[in-house]
């Protein structure tokens, strides 16, 4: 009874919190995609009042010209398509119209969304494109003239963005259609699946319509379905894309898009479920022994009382001995218990220590130079707005915001301290880092007798790395580089360079000063944390540790390099990274 009841609190706590966090989701996950269609609303409207468009229906236009906006618009807006067909369903004009898989020529009289625009309605329906077999939500208004319809403006969205961005965050999240079809899926092998059998009208109806091409509508392989305490569907499915694997059981939420007359559904894998019953039974388990023990002890001590006042009088000594061996074991216990406490808490708070000084000198070093670049800002702003420079003050202002979305950028890496850390390392262009580390120490770059000497190629230059943190390297090693050259006298040369060297699959960044160098017995120390040359109260020497440690972690390497003439030089090596399109194929 005690395992019974400690179970049903356990699972009743455990999908009270999964309720919670779904209906987070589905909040979320809605407004994405009903954004994702909101935003190209306007282009059919805009078409069906374009005039060009409107003398290309009545025949008094030529093709051409309308081929070329309507491509400049899909270009500028990123849509998938957008064309115009006439009150036949043939398409005259559209923006693939270049490519070989234009859409001039076509007839789609047999889509709906063509058939509600034909009739006055505006048109909205998610299908596998029948010319480029890609699927897509097509949107579409009626162009009239008058109180005639003479022809359709049809817009494509592609949704596929949706669904890379659900399963990069390792979320079960669909979308059905008004027939319960999956057409957008985080699990590609859910995808045309439908949640209950479809019926065989409907099955022909998506075959006339050519709503899903060759993909073949089946139900998904639903094993068993139960309800959570608050009311949810627990389905039983076979893992996506085989019918071998292990069935595991999901939590479904789902969410109506009316706007969309589609269904959003959002599954939690439900693999803690067991974990929390398996606690139940243990606890429920570990009390019911301890009960058994008790009574066990009283019963026996009722049991042995009588002999024991028998035999009293012989046992007392050796029952005074046992006693004070127990209570001697006792006390050392304890105390060992309270030792190994004790060291425990001390391994955890030098770890959190050690953790959080790790952490504090990553995010001084990150947050400092954008912070003193606002401050820069906010001043010159005061000053513009006093000029009545609204043009300048409102381009610091636009800077003002990019440093603000930096700085928050960088805090929220204090999110995964208490958890495991997700940073990823992305392509990220060199020169565009070097230029705002530059931006950011200009006023220390923009004195009198310095030369910077910056080198750029023709081209870009991408290297896998995380775009804060290695702006923040080369922001280090450049004012190591001025610090190094403000010891000089004014009469010798203070020249600041930096280029990139790219090797087969290395990219080289090199960064060097005119300064007094660095001293031979110095050099082993230099990546050393809080060692520094520099005057007390000028440094922490965390600088050159923290960048040694952040190169590591891109799989790079930080080394100071050996040059005949004065002055030190730094060379930062990177992965090379060829940056790959993401747009429309």
């Amino acid at each position: 009874m005690l395992a019974i009841a400690l179970v049903q609190l356990a699972e009743y706590q455990y999908f009270e919190t999964l309720e919670r966090q779904g209906n987070e989701r589905l909040e979320l996950y809605a407004s994405t995609v009903q954004s994702a269609k909101q935003r190209f609303d306007y282009l059919p409207f805009i078409a069906t009042r374009d005039q060009d468009v409107i003398n290309l229906l009545k025949g008094e236009n030529q093709a051409s010209q309308v081929n070329h906006k309507l491509a400049s618009w899909q270009l500028e807006s990123g849509a998938a398509a957008l064309y115009l067909m006439n009150r036949e369903g043939s398409v005259l004009a559209s923006s693939n119209w270049a490519s070989q898989e234009s859409f001039v020529g076509k007839n789609y009289h047999f889509r709906p969304y063509f058939k509600d625009a034909i009739a006055g309605r505006e048109g909205q329906f998610f299908a596998v494109g029948a010319s480029t077999g890609r699927p897509g939500l097509f949107l579409s208004r009626p162009i009239e003239v008058g109180q005639q319809t003479i022809g359709v403006a049809v817009i494509k969205i592609d949704m596929k963005q949706l669904e890379i961005d659900w399963a990069s965050g390792g979320e079960l999240v669909l979308v059905t259609d008004s027939d319960g079809v999956i057409f957008l899926s985080s699990q590609e092998a859910w995808k045309y699946k439908s949640i209950t059998p479809v019926p065989q009208a409907i099955l022909k109806r998506f075959v006339t319509e050519k709503k899903y091409g060759n993909n073949r509508v089946s139900p998904l392989n639903v094993l068993t379905q139960k309800r959570s305490p608050q009311g949810h569907k627990m389905l039983e499915l076979s893992s996506p894309g085989s019918s071998h694997a292990r069935p595991e059981n999901y939590l479904m939420h789902k969410r109506l898009l009316p706007e969309l007359n589609w269904t959003l559904y959002y599954l939690t894998d439900l693999k803690g479920l067991v974990e929390k019953r398996r606690y139940a039974l243990l606890i429920s388990g570990l009390i019911t022994i301890l009960l058994a023990l008790i009574g066990f002890i009283v019963v026996n001590q009722i049991r042995s009382r009588h002999t024991l006042e028998s035999r009293v009088a012989k046992r007392t000594k050796a029952l005074n001995e046992t006693n004070r061996r127990l209570l001697e074991e006792i006390d050392s216990r304890k105390v060992a218990e309270e030792r190994l406490h004790q060291t425990h808490e001390e391994l955890i708070q030098a770890e959190k220590l050690a953790a959080l000084g790790q952490m504090s000198a990553g995010i001084v070093h990150e947050i400092n130079q954008p912070l003193s670049a606002m401050q820069t800002f906010i001043a010159s702003t005061r000053i513009l707005f006093e000029r009545n420079d609204k043009q300048g003050a409102t381009e610091n202002l636009e800077d003002i915001a990019s440093m603000i979305r930096r700085v928050t950028k960088i805090v929220g890496h204090l999110k995964g301290f208490a958890g495991k850390s997700k940073g990823q390392t992305t392509a990220v262009d060199v020169f565009k880092v070097i230029d705002n580390a530059l931006l950011l120490l200009g006023p220390r770059l923009n004195k009198p007798g310095l030369t910077l000497n910056i080198k750029k190629p023709n081209h870009p230059i991408y290297v896998t790395a995380d775009e804060i943190k290695l702006e923040q390297i080369i922001i280090n090693l450049i004012r190591n580089g001025l610090d190094a050259m403000q010891e000089l006298p004014v009469t010798e040369v203070h020249k600041l360079s930096v280029w990139v060297e790219v090797d087969f699959d290395k990219t080289h960044i090199l960064v060097s000063d005119t300064g007094n160098g660095i001293t031979p017995e110095n050099l082993p120390k230099v990546f050393d944390p809080f060692f520094t040359t520099k005057a007390i109260g000028d440094g922490l020497g965390l600088g050159l540790s923290v960048s040694y440690g952040i190169a590591k972690e891109f799989g790079g390497d930080l080394a100071v390099i050996d040059q005949a003439g004065p002055g030190t030089l730094f060379k930062l090596s990177l992965n090379h990274k060829d940056r790959v399109s993401n747009g429309q194929q």
